[in-house]
This record gives structure tokens, sequence and C-alpha cells, in this order.
């Protein structure tokens, strides 16, 4: 039989490559996962180049080959191979049939095209792998352990319902030798002065079962509380704190439903695992007392049995495939409609309605599509389960009669052995279903690894507790992934304690990149950064951005008041500090002109506020806590001339260490020194006047500028 590829899913629009490559590798013996793979080669944001996947196939020692070719070729080369698809994605074929190929799609799983389905969206690239001499195996590793802490936090609660449980069960086994026993003792004989203990006993049975089941129901819905709070507030604080560089590449909305995912792991983990153990134990018990009752109506069952396990095992293909596909067609359904919601004021302006709501409703008709199918399987699946189970008392009522009539079993036998059959048929479905549920719990888990498996942010490392608001940065270089063009390269600089630094450039130079090394947004390739010459390495990141202050490009508002958007939900600052602040960023006078002063409620995004009055509360949230370094990305540019110029007398009088990304000439030119980048690196270090001396790259912008209006942006 011909191995399979294991399917690795991507898990944003730009990693396909890694994912194809992964699956080579796993298809030759080395498993390894995609953050593994992010974390060797970075996540580039526009993607992989054929040359780059033979680079990193070399780093595993796999040969690799490319080749522009038709479809044909795929016959004479070696598979599984890597293709690229529609001209902007790749896919891996594994098998060619006369009529079909198969090929594993990291966004939508493994499915068979047809030829001329293939002919229609292969692209004309090729790309083999084969390991050489020095390519090593390594087993695949189930990385379990966050659904596994998770379990045993609640071991106690978790124990107690499996206890209830077989209690519960318990008193199901009693049921069938007790319909024997009446049969049998009072029914037959016509024994009335049983009927009293057998209504006491009856009771007994109903209340003890109401009692049990009652304390299970609660019991669950506890732990089910227990694990929503944990797995969700787990999860949640893992993914805050991510690299920065996670969230660069991944939609809000595929990540909003990985986290509403966990709600269906929790289901899954709070009641299938323990029905799956409960039906264990008593399919054992139900096969033994049948066996012992009677063994050849007992094969008969058995045989049933097998058929229901069989039918549940040969759909698991269908049913792993049709799950990833729907998986894959909810996350860009509702990625979709994320970007929908946040640009519906563009979608308004451009007159695109129409547009934006056809291709959601194809987006959704899809997501239908696979959804019909995945149920319609469900569906037959149980309906093939439940008739089974409906005809099993049938025909074992058929054969016990004739066995009853032979004098081999009494009456009572075969109605006690059909009921226990009847019984053991409920655990064997179930069995069917849990397995189900587990395969695409494999899918679930899967995409919440990939925020847990990913890197996270140093927290514990030392604290600056007095921060001087010296930076240097020596021979820093930052790409985004290995085989990438550099953004910053060969950077050498020194900041001074409350020096005023201006970084100008054209467009692209690498301006913004470089504020997010220094805040440790972005890890620099090569080189270091440090603060007080303590490497940034080593410093706990979140206690050093409490002491910087930061208005970057992407810097938003949040619904809530102004008070607490200044604050950023930290109520020790006092409010005392937020109106300085407020002050010092020039929008005290309007604040206290709105409704409810302070108190006046910002929607999403603060669109409800304009442009300049939004980066002007940006930038009192930046100053409210006394920054000892401050960094400003083209913070002023929505501000009128006349704000700008109080906003920067204000921040004149700041005892802080200032990096200001500007286009403006008059945010620049009293900067103790002024920085200009050109395609990643320093060309020009100097005040205003030297510069213009220098008669360099700014001083061409400069003069250029003074032609026309001061105003302008310096970089275009």
């Amino acid at each position: 039989m011909r191995k399979k590829v294991p399917y690795i899913e991507q898990m944003e629009h730009s990693e396909c490559g890694l994912a194809c490559l992964g699956m080579i590798l796993g298809y030759y013996g080395f498993h390894i996962t995609l953050p593994q793979l992010r974390e060797e080669f970075g996540s580039s944001k526009k993607g992989t180049s054929l040359y780059d996947l033979i680079e990193m196939g070399k780093v595993f020692h796999l040969n690799g080959k490319a080749y522009k070719a038709d479809p044909s070729l795929l016959r004479e080369v070696s598979l599984p191979a890597i293709i690229f698809w529609e001209e902007k994605h790749y896919v891996v074929v594994e098998k060619i049939a006369n009529n079909s190929i198969t090929i594993v799609d990291p966004a939508n799983g493994r499915r068979k095209v047809s030829s001329d389905e293939f002919k229609k969206s292969f692209s004309g690239y090729i790309l083999t792998f084969n390991p050489n001499s020095n390519f090593t195996v390594r087993k695949k590793s189930r990385k379990l352990n966050f659904l596994i802490t998770h379990i045993l936090k609640q071991k106690k609660i978790l124990t107690s319902i499996m206890l209830i449980s077989l209690l519960l069960q318990g008193i199901g086994l009693i049921i069938p030798k007790f319909t024997q026993w009446i049969t049998d003792n009072v029914i037959l004989p016509n024994n009335k002065e049983y009927i009293t203990t057998v209504g006491f006993g009856v009771l007994t049975l109903y209340l003890s079962h109401q009692l049990f089941s009652t304390l299970r129901v609660y019991m669950i819905s506890r732990l089910q509380t227990l694990m929503d709070s944990s797995m969700m507030s787990d999860f949640i604080s893992r993914l805050l704190n991510l690299h920065y560089s996670f969230f660069e590449t991944r939609t809000s909305g595929d990540l909003i439903f990985r986290a509403n995912s966990t709600v269906f792991i929790r289901q899954i983990l709070s009641s299938r695992v323990i029905s799956l153990v409960i039906d264990m134990i008593l399919i054992i018990g139900y096969a033994a007392m049948m066996f012992y009752i009677n063994w050849k109506l007992s094969l008969l069952v058995i045989f049933l049995c097998i058929i229901i396990i069989t039918i549940t095992l040969l759909s698991t293909q269908w049913i792993r495939r049709l799950s990833i596909q729907n998986l894959a067609a909810q996350t860009k359904t509702q990625s979709y409609l994320t970007e929908i919601i946040h640009g519906i004021c563009d979608i308004k302006v451009l007159g695109a309605e129409k547009k934006v709501f056809d291709q959601w409703h194809n987006l959704f008709h899809n997501q239908l599509k696979v959804s019909q199918k995945q149920n319609f399987l469900s569906s037959s699946l149980e309906t093939l389960s439940s008739g089974i189970q409906f005809i099993t008392p049938l025909l074992l009522l058929w054969i016990g009669s004739y066995f009853v009539l032979q004098g081999k079993v009494t009456l009572g036998e075969v109605l006690g052995f059909t009921s226990l059959a009847t019984s053991l048929m409920v655990p064997i479905a179930s069995i069917g279903t849990t397995y189900s549920q587990f395969l695409l719990l494999g899918n679930y888990i899967q995409r919440l690894q990939d925020v847990v498996d990913s890197k996270t942010e140093k927290t514990d490392g030392l604290e600056l507790e007095n921060l001087s608001g010296k930076i240097e940065l020596k021979n820093v270089s930052f790409k985004y992934d290995k085989f990438g063009k550099e953004i910053i390269s060969s950077i050498n600089l020194s900041i001074n304690a409350g020096e005023k630094i201006a970084i100008v450039g054209q467009s692209g130079s690498g301006k913004s990149t470089l504020a997010k090394l220094i805040l440790g947004l972005y890890s620099p390739t090569e080189g270091s950064i440090t603060f007080d010459g303590k490497p940034i390495e080593e410093l706990d990141l979140h206690h050093l951005r409490s002491q910087i202050g930061a208005v970057l490009q992407e810097t938003r508002l949040f619904h809530g008041s102004i008070l607490e958007n200044i604050r950023l939900l930290n109520d020790q600052v006092p409010f005392e500090k937020v109106i300085e602040a407020c002050k010092l960023a020039d929008i005290h006078e309007e604040i206290i002109k709105q409704p409810m002063g302070y108190y006046t409620m910002i929607s999403e995004g603060g669109s409800n506020f304009s442009g300049g009055q939004r980066q002007r509360l940006l930038l009192a949230r930046a100053l409210v806590n006394e920054p000892k370094i401050l960094i400003l990305d083209e913070a002023t540019s929505a501000l009128d001339n006349l704000s700008e110029i109080r906003v920067q007398q204000n921040l004149r009088r700041l005892d802080c260490t200032q990096i200001i990304i500007a286009h403006r000439l008059t945010t620049i030119v009293d900067a103790d020194r002024i920085i200009v980048l050109k395609d990643g690196k320093i060309v020009e270090i100097g005040n205003h006047q030297e510069l213009l001396k220098n008669k360099g790259f700014y001083y061409n912008l400069y003069t250029r500028k003074q032609k026309g209006d001061q105003n302008e942006e310096i970089a275009i």
C-alpha cells in the first residue's frame, strides 16, 4: 500500500510553501510542525519562492529540483512533488491515476481532481525533493500537553463524574436481570404476592437513577464551566504574549474562530472522554452477561456490532477530509466578514456593497456545500447505525422464540437477553460517534497548537527599574524570513538619554521597522539592541515597555470611555496625571467640551472622533505614564499646523529620550540629530544645519520642499 503524505494545514495565506515542505519532510520520515518550520525560517509576509523552498530543503538534507513544464511531466518525476497552483498557491501532488490526480492542499486538505481541472489550475512549475545520504528521520511528536494540563487540573471532578456514571450504568445492568426475574418468577407463575416487592424495586431503581443523573448533570455542567474558564484564559493569555509578527500575517476573524474552538474541544473532553471509558466498561459487562445467558445469540449480536464499527472505520477518510474543508471554509467566511465590518467605510465610499456581498455569498455558499456533505455523511452513518439497532431486538425475539419453543431457554432469559443486547448497541454506537468527534477534535487541536507552540515574548527577564533612556544599536539587521530581503541593514546607532532623534527617509526605507525593533516587537536577525547597556533579549519586555510611550501607525483607540482609553485599563493612574497628559497632547480643552467630558464613550477605532483628535488622544495615552523613552511614528500627521506647533512646544519640555518619525519639516528641524535612512541603511547623521551643509540626500529633500511648503511631507 502506497504511503500517504501527512497533512499539514497552513495557518495563514503566505505559508502554503512552508506547509507543503513540512508534508514532504513528513512523507520521508522527518516529522516537523508548522511552528517549528516558522521558527527555523521565519514567516514571510509575501510568500515563498521555489528557490526559497529548495534552499529550505537543503537544511534538512533534501535535494530539490524545479521544473517549468506541462502536467505530463508529473508522470515521470518522483512523487510526492510540490506544484504551483492557480498562479498563487502551492499544493502537493500525492498520486496520479488514469483519470484523476490526488493533491494535498494545505488550505483545503486532501482531495481528488479530474485531469481537466488539474490542467486548468496547474501553473507550470513542479518541485521535486529526494533525501540525500545525510537525511535523518524523526518520529511524529504528539504535543497534547496543553489539553492534558487542563484535564489533570480537573481530575477530582472527573473521577467523581466517572464513579457516578458507573453507578448509573450499574443500575442499567440490573434492569435486564430484573426483567428476567419478573417474567420467570412473577408473571409466568402468576405469583401475585411479589407485586408489591416489584413495585418497591421499580421505585427504588427510579429514584436512584434520578438522583445520580441529576448529580451527574450538575457535575458535568460544573466541569464544563471550569474547563471553559481554564482553557480560554490560558489560550488568550498565551495569545497576548506571542510575538507581534504572529499577528501581522493572520486575520482577526481567523484568531477569533480559533479562540471559539476551545468550546468545541471542551465539549468533547468533558463528556466524550468519560463516555468512552464508561462505554468500554459497559461493552465488556454487557458482553459477559450475554455470553453467560446464550453464546449463540451473543455471536449474532457481536456480528452486528462489528458491522457498525466497520462502517465507522471505513468512513474515517471522508470524515477527516470534510472536517478539514469545513473548518477552512468557516475560517475564510468569518475572516472575510470581519474584513467587511472593519472596512465598511471604504466599501460604501466605493459603492462596492453588491460586489462585497457577492464575494461573501460565494464563500458562505461554499461553506454550506461542505457542511451539507459533512452533515449528510454523519446522518447516513447514524441512520445505518440506528437501523441495525432497530433490527437487533426483532432478530433476537425471532430467533429467541425458536429457542424458547425448543425448550433451550426460558422466555425471561430471551427478554433479558434482548434488553442486554439493546443496551449493548448504545455504547457501540456511542463509540462510533465519539471516534468521529475525535477526528474533528484533531483538526481543532491543530489550530490551537499553532498558538500554543509558537514562541512567546520574554517576560521573565531582567527588570530595569530606573531606565535612563540610553539606547544602542550595534550592527542591527532585520528581515522577515531567512531567505528574504533585508529591511534593516547593519545599523549602528547610539542614542543618549534625553536626546531627541528624528528618523527620516523615503517610504519603505525602514523607519517604522526600526521603531518596532527598538520596542522589541521585532527581533534583529543580526546584531544587538541594548537599553542602559543591557541586551534587550535579557530584559522583561513587558516591564521595559511600561517605561516607553509609543504611538505607531497601527496604534488604535478601543471601545470605552476617553478616560479608560488613556489609562488603558490601568486604574492606578491618577486622574490628575490623565489631565496633564491631555494638556501636553493639546486635547484637554476639547475633551471637557464633550457631553460627558472624560467619560465620553469612544466608538471602536475612534470613529466618532476626527483624525487629529484620535492622534492626540493616542499621544496622551503614550505620555500618561511619564515615559523615559517616547517613540512617535507619524503621530501628528493628521494635525493642523497650529495644533502641531502647540504639541511640539509641549514635547520639548519633556525630560525623556524622543525618537520621532515624521515627514513634516516643522517636526524634525529642532531634533538633536536627524537619522537619514535609505533602503534600510543609515546614509547620513547630523542636526539640521550640519546635514544642509553636507548637501547630501537630506539637503536634496529639504531644498525640494523649500520650493514648495515647509509643512509638506519631507519623504514621499
